[in-house]
Parts: structure tokens; C-alpha cells; sequence
């Protein structure tokens, strides 16, 4: 029959417990690179959000593995993954990197927190390629995927670190305006998480517009590439574009994650507002949710040739 390409019904392995997961390990990785500003790069005046950077860190990557293990539905296998070892599998590097970067991020907070500048500055140190890696090997993993278009592409990995910047940064201006807005006369609050001047949240602010304008750049390739190669990778295109999933990508992600708070971003008479800027980053982080459950869901769409 014409316009049927597939007709045979098949199950979508991964979830949204995989998009959560992947949402939750690149909001760790960004909160921890912008903590390294103020103790590995010695940019004192991030110092104040390099704490709650720090916390964010640690917390939200000891709540990600759990949507891993619930997503087996027989959670005792992931023990497996400590004593069968296969080094040429990036699952294998993910379990070893999803022990040691928490282990590491919990050190670096101590280490802060006893304002051991030496040794802050070296679990720091070792912190970043570790962030880096615990969220880009969620990216290798997909474009390792040969059979499944919307993931087989080089610039997955990227990608993925973008969106990361891009959401941990989103969170890192939600919190600090709550922070400052609801608990800033809170002294038990203000000990452990110095008050974030105002200035400090308007840096975050610019960088929030230079990772969405980065995004915006390798989502706009990325799905071009798709619509002009192979006739599978149309196919994808064409779910994002036309599709099941286009209201998910063009409004969910595209419109109100990027382009209203980029554009809210860049106006000078809302951008000093705070409260108009904490609207822009939840839009922020409910767009790049929005990424990562259509890039897990919609890649696993069209059967496998």
C-alpha cells in the first residue's frame, strides 16, 4: 500500500527512564564544569555557585543510576556489570565512570567545604574529564548504533555535552534565584551555600545564550544531515519534522527550549528580571527533557533494516 514503509509492529526497548537518565547525568556534568570555574580555574567570584554547583553535582548523579537499574525490571542484573568486564564496551566504561565520578564529586565537596584549596583544585581537576566523560559516553553509546539512523551520526556525542551545558546551566539560575529570592535571610542556607550576587546570575545568564546558540546550531545540522542523505535518515527527518514526534521537536524542544528563551534572554528590558528569568530556564530544562526522550523514543521508531 503506498506510504507504508514499515508494517511490522515491533517494541521501543528504551524509554523514559532512559531520557531521565540521560537528562539527570548531563545536568551533573554542566554543574560541575561551572563549580570548576571558581576552584580549578581560580575565578573567585563563581565561588558562591561553585558550592551549589558542586551539591548539584553529587545529588543529581546518585539519583540517575536508579532509573538505570528500575529500567532492567530485574534490577539485581546490574551487579553483573562489576565483575563482567568487557573493556571494548562503552557500558563497561559507563559502569566504572558511574562509580568513581561520584566518589570523586563527593571528595571535591568535602575538600570545599574544609577549604583545602590544594586538593579541591586537584579532585577538580579530575572531576572534569570525569563529567565529561559519565555524559559523553551516553552519546558514544547512541552513535554506536549503526542500525538506527536518528543515533548513528558523529555529532551525538557533542551533542549530547551540549545540552548538557545547556540544562545544568538552565538549573543552576533556577536554583540561585530561589535561593537568593525565598532562603536568602535563612542563615542555616547562607552557611552552607554562600548568597550568588545578582551579577553572578546574569553571567549565567550568557552563558546559557552561548550553549543554546551553540545547540541550536548542531540540532539545525544535525537534522539536515538527516533530510538529505539516506532514504532511512529521511524517514527520521521526517518523524521530527511531520511526524508522531514533531510536536514534541518543533514546539516542546525547539520553540519553548530554545528560541522564547533565547529571545527572552536577549531583551534588555526581561532579561534583568529575575523572575522573567527563571520562566526562561524551566522552559530551558523542560526543552532538553524534550531532547532527550525524542532522540531515545523517536531513534527506536523505524524498525532496523
Amino acid at each position: 500500500m503506498e506510504g507504508i514503509i514499515y508494517n511490522a509492529p515491533h517494541e521501543i526497548a528504551l524509554g523514559s527512564k532512559i531520557a531521565i537518565y540521560f537528562f539527570l547525568t548531563g545536568v551533573s556534568a554542566a554543574s560541575f564544569i561551572i563549580s570548576s570555574l571558581a576552584y580549578v580555574f581560580g575565578m573567585e567570584k563563581y565561588k558562591a555557585c561553585g558550592k551549589l554547583g558542586a551539591a548539584v553535582a553529587f545529588i543529581v548523579l546518585s539519583i540517575a543510576p536508579l532509573f538505570l537499574i528500575v529500567d532492567l525490571l530485574q534490577p539485581l542484573r546490574f551487579l553483573h556489570l562489576f565483575y563482567m568486564f568487557n573493556f571494548k564496551s562503552p557500558v563497561t566504561w559507563g559502569s566504572i565512570l558511574l562509580t568513581i565520578y561520584p566518589i570523586n564529586c563527593l571528595v571535591y565537596l568535602y575538600f570545599i567545604y574544609t577549604e583545602n584549596k590544594p586538593m579541591t583544585k586537584l579532585f577538580g581537576s579530575i572531576g572534569i574529564p570525569l563529567a565529561v566523560a559519565v555524559h559523553g559516553y551516553t552519546g558514544f553509546i547512541l552513535a554506536l548504533a549503526k542500525g538506527i539512523a536518528l543515533w548513528n551520526t558523529p555529532l551525538m556525542p557533542i551533542y549530547f555535552l551540549i545540552s548538557a551545558m545547556v540544562s545544568g546551566t538552565a538549573l543552576l539560575i533556577v536554583l540561585s534565584v530561589l535561593k537568593e529570592r525565598y532562603f536568602r535571610n535563612v542563615e542555616v542556607i547562607n552557611k552552607i551555600f554562600p548568597r550568588i550576587e545578582v551579577d553572578i546570575i546574569y553571567d549565567l545568564r550568557k552563558m546559557l545564550l552561548i550553549f543554546i546558540a551553540i545547540d541550536i546550531f548542531i540540532l539545525f545540522s544535525d537534522v539536515l544531515l538527516l533530510f538529505y542523505s539516506t532514504p532511512e535518515n529521511y524517514i527520521v527527518a521526517q518523524l521530527l519534522l511531520k511526524g508522531p514526534f514533531s510536536l514534541m521537536f518543533l514546539v516542546g524542544e525547539m520553540l519553548f527550549g530554545m528560541v522564547i528563551p533565547f529571545i527572552i534572554m536577549t531583551i534588555p528590558s526581561l532579561n534583568k528580571n529575575l523572575g522573567v528569568l527563571t520562566f526562561a530556564s524551566i522552559l530551558v530544562l523542560i526543552g532538553i527533557y524534550f531532547m532527550r526522550y525524542v532522540t531515545v523514543v523517536a531513534g527506536q521508531y523505524v524498525p532496523l533494516m
